[in-house]
């Protein structure tokens, strides 16, 4: 489901500070969750920009 369900579009594309998807970034970039939630503040919410961040892509 949608952070926001009167968004359309891919939900994949936007990574959020919820806590599973905290723990989702935390499992493919093998980082820690203050490094995850520093990247995702640093870098906004679009996923590729911050695995780029974390220098994981």
């Amino acid at each position: 489901m949608a952070d926001n369900p009167k968004k359309k579009g891919r939900d994949r594309e936007l990574v959020s500070e919820q806590e599973h998807e905290v723990a989702y970034l935390m499992r493919t970039a093998k980082v820690t969750r203050q490094k995850a939630l520093q990247a995702i503040r640093e870098a906004g919410p679009n996923r590729d920009k911050v695995m780029e961040y974390l220098g994981k892509k």
